[in-house]
């Protein structure tokens, strides 16, 4: 995730004190990009790498959870996520430049 930043640390701890159990946020591909627990929970652990792909947000409201929800990103897996952050205005400046030049574009004023 090219935006993974101070901020974003910031939030998630935020939100874990003011009584979140779990805080993730989503990635364009609807993906989970990261999660915050206050405390090592194996269970909790388990039942989102079982539930990872069939609805975690299901899972975690059948258990009663506390859901914090961090800001979205683009996540890079492919050459068309490349393609699409040299153009995305939120992505990091440097980043996208250095994106931009991989792929043969023109730099960005």
């Amino acid at each position: 995730m090219p935006g993974l930043d101070d901020r974003l640390v910031a939030a998630a701890l935020a939100d874990l004190a003011v009584g979140c159990d779990v805080v993730l946020g989503a990635a364009h591909d609807a993906l989970p990009y990261i999660l915050a627990v206050p405390r090592l929970d194996h269970e909790l652990l388990a039942l989102v790498e079982a539930s990872y792909r069939d609805g975690v947000l299901a899972a975690f409201a059948e258990r009663g959870l506390v859901l914090g929800l961090l800001r979205h990103e683009r996540r890079l897996a492919s050459a068309a996520d490349a393609r699409a952050l040299a153009i995305d205005p939120r992505a990091p400046a440097e980043l996208a430049a250095l994106v931009r030049e991989r792929l043969g574009g023109p730099p960005r004023p």
